[in-house]
This record gives C-alpha cells, structure tokens and sequence, in this order.
C-alpha cells in the first residue's frame, strides 16, 4: 500500500511538473537580433482562453538601470498568446503590436542585476501569481565585427564599416540640433551592419559658456552659425583616397536640422546619390548661439562656399534660450515665419534641384518645428518637377521618428512631442522602409 501510494504521489509530482513546464515562449529568430529586424514573441501551451500577464525588462539608458513594461492577455482557443495579433486587455500598451512590450519600457527603481547584458529583453509569464514560463531575446545595436576609425581632418568624424575590402556604398549621418556625436554613435555601427560605408560627421559641438557644460569638441563650431554645406564636397574628396569605399554612391541620413543640412547639400551636389531626411524643414533658418544673444535675426544656420544663406528669423530666441527646457520651440519656428513672409522665398531650400531621390519622415504631432508640413511642402515642390520622393507622415507622432521602434520609446517624447506609442510605431513602420530605400539607392544591382 505505501508503496503504491508512493508511486500515485511520484505520477502526480511528473504531471504537476509536466503542466507548469508546458508553457513555453517561442522567439524568433532565435539568438541575437539587429535590433530594428522584427521579432516573434509566441507564449505557447496556456489552456484555451486563460489569463496571463508578460513582464519584459531590459537593460537601457545612462547610466544603466532597469525598464520594464507588462500587458494582461487572454490566450486563444489554443492556449496560445502571439504577440503580433494579440490585444491586451490591459498593461502599458493599447492594439495588437509585436512591438508592444519591446517600446512600453519605463524606468524602473529595481536593482541592476550584474549579468544583465545591454540589449537583452527577458520576458516572464505570470498566471495568476505563480510564474509558468520565461524567455529572453537580445536586441544588438550592431555586428561586433564593424570596425571604426577616425577621419583625418573632420574633428570627431568616424568611418564605419565591415571588415574586408569589398567596395561599400557610403551613407554620411548628420547629427541635429544637439550636435556632437551621439548620432554618429547611434547609427554609424547600426547601418554599417548592412553592410555600407557609414561616416559619422559632427559638425557642430555646443559650447554655452559657464551657462552649460563644457564644449565636447573644442575644433568644431560652438554656434550654430554659419554651418559650412561645402563639407560634405571635402569629405567626398576624402573618400575617394578608400580603395574600399565606392566615392560615387553617397547618401545623406540626417535628422532635424542634419536633416536641413543634407536638404541644403543636396540641392547643391547634384552627385549626391539620395537623401534619407527625418524630421525635416523646408527652409534654412536663423542661427543660434551666445553672441545671438544681442543680435537676434542677424546671421544664418548655414553658409557655402563662404556666404551665408538666406534664412527665416526666429521670433522670441531669447526669451526661448532663457526658458532653457520650457521654451516652446515650434511657437519659436512658427511666429518667425508667420512674421516674416516676404523671406520664404529667399530661404526656401530648392531640393527639387536635386535630381536624386529623397525619403522624407515626420510628424504632425512635432513640437519643435512643424516637419509635418515643412515634409508634405518639400514633396510638392519635388513632385511638381517630376522629381522621385517618398513621404511619410505619421500624424500623431512627434519629432522623434528616427528610431526602429523596439527601443523604450519614453526618452523620446517630452519635448519633441508625440507619444511613446505614436513615436514608436511611427518608427517601426518607417525603419524598414528607410533600409529598403537606401539598399534600392545605393545597391540597385541587388
């Protein structure tokens, strides 16, 4: 008897065991990711119609520190939960999105642990309050094999790419208003994984005195004032000393005012291959910096070959540079134009010029310049010449569309408008499309 008792307790043991270690998350691909490719989250082995909630955490941000998000779902009739078509009812997303989980991420007080690699998403299941299955996928910014080095004569400026010497079609990243070389970081590694010849180019390094912290590049410019467009023409000069570079295919990515900066270069070099211009303007406007302090609407962003272009004025710069954070940016851009329409069309960018072809991303939710209508004027005038350009314009998404749309897309609100959701899905609709754009470009053979 006891000893049949003991195998009845053993068979109940394995069942119980079997039943809690049925669900299982299926990722794929499996391994590690370049993040902006799509992700397959599928929970699979629930009973038909059970509740359940995910956890995701990664590590992200500087310094590090935990972001998580959750979202409660029902399993369909096959006990699965696929997170392409699933709705939560509930959690920190709305609508049925593969992304959800990956871009819902906010900062958290929970302890880093020391293992946690960066780029690593861990997933946890909850049903009821017993955890039945975890996961985890890693999102890699780039291949660890892309190599990088400095570029002699452009302070900062970083060539990116592939070992070996496979001839490689450039792409020039221009940084916004922010300057320095986040953005060479942020995407020179991450396009040179596809394979391109990627340069970092920062141009502008801000230096506000004993009013901000100290100038990062002391060789670059600390005002944005008189931005030199001829450049770009050097750095041509330059890639053509590469055997491994192809100087006759070069594509300009730049975002915000990278973004006027590749507009302006580009209806100046017909050379140009194409144009990727993410929150764009469709003007060239006023300059900033300490010595605009007394001497508002006096000198532009821009200049080439030596002469400063026609620019829009700002109206209420000043009083904007005292707000710091609290300026209202697009009142800023708005008044200035509203005030000043007999400059327009001195100041206007003439990318219809330019005879390559030209993506341009934004949104109509922007709160630091309205690149909505600033993208759907440059396409007009583009289309009106018969000239190829792809617009997209995501209507209630903010400045922040140059992401891929699985990164914790909080940091991107704030002042650029938007919302977390918008920003991201914008991001995530228009990354593959911006890589299907620049491999049409740059590689038509393939």
């Amino acid at each position: 008897m006891q000893r049949t008792a003991a195998a009845l307790l053993a068979l109940t043991v394995m069942a119980v065991a079997e039943q809690a270690g049925a669900q299982t998350f299926q990722i794929a691909p499996q391994g590690e990711v370049l993040q902006g490719k799509p992700v397959s989250v599928q929970l699979e082995g629930l009973e038909p119609n059970a509740a359940v909630t995910i956890t995701a955490e990664r590590r992200f941000g500087r310094p590090a520190q935990v972001y998580a998000s959750s979202a409660s779902y029902v399993a369909d009739s096959a006990g699965d939960v696929d997170l392409q078509t699933a709705v939560p009812v509930s959690g920190d997303y709305v609508g049925a999105d593969g992304a959800g989980l990956f871009w819902a991420m906010t900062p958290t007080d929970k302890p880093l642990p020391e293992d946690w690699r960066t780029g690593e998403v861990r997933l946890s299941a909850l049903a009821g309050d017993r955890v039945v299955a975890t996961g985890m996928t890693r999102l890699i910014g780039a291949l660890a094999t892309v190599e990088s080095e400095d570029i002699p004569g452009f302070p900062s400026a970083t060539l990116y790419r592939l070992p070996g010497g496979q001839l490689r079609p450039v792409i020039v990243v221009l940084h916004g208003a922010d300057g320095g070389v986040e953005a060479s970081r942020r995407y020179g590694a991450k396009l040179a994984s596809l394979g391109y010849a990627v340069v970092g180019l920062p141009y502008y390094s801000p230096d506000w005195g004993s009013y901000g912290p100290p100038k990062a590049i002391p060789e670059l410019p600390g005002s944005f004032i008189d931005i030199r467009i001829d450049q770009i023409d050097e750095l041509r000069d330059w890639l053509r000393t590469r055997p491994d570079v192809d100087a006759d295919r070069i594509a300009l990515f730049g975002g915000s005012k990278g973004a006027e900066f590749a507009l302006i270069a580009a209806s100046r070099y017909p050379w140009i291959t194409s144009v990727v211009a993410m929150a764009p303007s469709d003007l060239v406007w006023e300059g900033w910096g300490l010595e605009m302090v007394e001497a508002e609407g006096t000198r532009s962003s821009f200049s080439f070959e030596g002469q400063p272009l026609p620019f829009m004025p700002y109206v209420g710069f000043v009083d904007g540079l005292l707000a710091g954070p609290n300026a209202d940016l697009l009142k800023i851009h708005e008044d200035g134009r509203a005030a000043h329409p007999e400059r327009e069309a001195a100041a206007r960018i003439p990318v219809e010029a330019f005879p390559g072809p030209v993506m341009l991303v934004a949104g109509d939710a922007d709160r630091e310049w309205r690149s909505g209508q600033m993208a759907r004027n440059i396409a007009a005038t583009r289309e009106a010449a018969g000239r190829e350009t792809t617009l997209m314009v995501y209507p209630e998404a903010g400045h922040d569309v140059g992401g891929d749309g699985w990164t914790p897309a909080i940091v991107g609100v704030g002042r650029g408008g938007g919302t977390a959701q918008a920003n991201a899905r914008a991001q995530a609709d228009a990354w593959p499309r911006i890589v299907a754009f620049l491999e049409r470009t740059l590689r038509p053979e393939n």
